[in-house]
């Protein structure tokens, strides 16, 4: 998308700030390249063979700039989608192992294994019986009080607090 238009990855991405900076940066270069290399752009161009005239006229260094930033504008888009896609797979995973543990502390607690003596999951899921569970933040990693609806470490919303 980013090499179709400058800033259109980001903008899928809803990253509107670096959509607009990607988008500004390689139409001012274009602009600033064209006024340093004295390219005059004349008249309307309507067909494709006028098109490519057009291209094939410009010099190299200029095109090769206006290239080199939509390549850069592509892989930072890229980059950008991965790191969210391993964000929501990271939070994901927190919630979907909170979950089974949660589900394992309900059944072992409804089961009555509390004479075998094992320890009861439920003090797994919640710490001792003093000290709330921690978990880990999907957002910076570091243990977080899994009773709170934020990770006091990076101040980021966890991702069950909605769920409740």
């Amino acid at each position: 998308m980013a090499m179709l238009f400058p800033g259109l990855g980001h903008l899928v991405l809803r990253r509107w700030g670096r959509a607009l900076l990607w988008h500004l940066t390689i139409v001012a270069g274009g602009v600033a390249l064209f006024a340093f290399y004295d390219v005059t752009v004349g008249g309307s161009i309507t067909a494709p063979a006028e098109a490519a005239e057009a291209a094939a006229s410009l010099p190299t260094d200029v095109t090769v700039s206006i290239v080199l930033l939509y390549g850069l504008s592509a892989i930072d888009a890229y980059v950008v989608g991965r790191a969210d896609a391993a964000a929501r797979e990271r939070t994901d995973a927190t919630v979907e192992a909170i979950r089974r543990r949660a589900a394992s502390a309900d059944e072992t607690d409804g089961a009555g294994d509390e004479a075998s003596g094992s320890p009861s999951p439920v003090a797994a899921v919640t710490g001792s019986s003093d000290e709330p569970a921690e978990v880990e933040c999907p957002h910076c990693g570091k243990e977080t009080d899994a009773d709170l609806d934020f990770c006091h470490w990076c101040t980021e919303p966890l991702p069950w607090a909605d769920e409740e």
